[in-house]
């Protein structure tokens, strides 16, 4: 049963609940104030804020907005259960442990390297990045973007559910693609 059925403001059970989770705003807030929080209901927006760290073993049930922030590391065991947009960040690395449902936003990042056997559910974006390789076995569930990229090969079973951009990457073109390359949408080269 929807204990929220019955109430306008789901505010007023704050007192006669215990919980273990804060809306997206609510949860803004103390996170910001440097409290734990570790499940958050619908999207979590911290973009162009000044936050440096996130609590470990945070989930979103929602997208995280964390674009334009300074943040340089995300903590262990992040799951977000739908986008994850880190654009415009000075991030360099991710956990191995991340989930993201959906798509993962690292246009303009300073990305340097993915996780192996990452498997992104949507989009990934690494748009103008210094990444140079992707890692072995990494899933893409929508569109791969690797424009303005230095990456030279791509990895043995790669696979792309949607497009492959590899437009403004001098380093690859259609004529040096591994034969293991599955791309379910079409290659885009220019």
């Amino acid at each position: 049963m929807n204990i929220y059925k019955f109430h306008s403001n789901p505010d007023e059970l704050i007192g006669h609940t215990s919980r273990n989770f804060y809306f997206g705003d609510e949860a803004k807030e103390l996170i910001l104030q440097g409290k734990e929080v570790t499940k958050v209901i619908g999207t979590l927006n911290l973009k162009r804020t000044q936050i440096t760290a996130l609590p470990d073993n945070l989930t979103v049930h929602g997208t995280l907005y964390l674009n334009d922030t300074p943040i340089t590391a995300l903590p262990d065991n992040l799951t977000v259960h739908e986008d994850l947009n880190l654009m415009r960040t000075p991030i360099t690395a991710l956990p191995d442990n991340l989930t993201v449902q959906g798509a993962l936003y690292l246009k303009r990042t300073q990305i340097t390297a993915l996780p192996d056997n990452l498997t992104v559910h949507g989009t990934l974006d690494l748009s103008g990045t210094p990444i140079t390789a992707l890692p072995d076995n990494l899933k893409v569930g929508g569109a791969l973007y690797l424009g303005g990229t230095q990456i030279t090969a791509l990895p043995d079973n790669l696979t792309v559910h949607g497009d492959l951009w590899i437009n403004s990457t001098p380093n690859l073109d259609t004529n040096n693609l591994p034969s293991s390359l599955v791309v379910k949408g079409n290659i885009r080269y220019k």
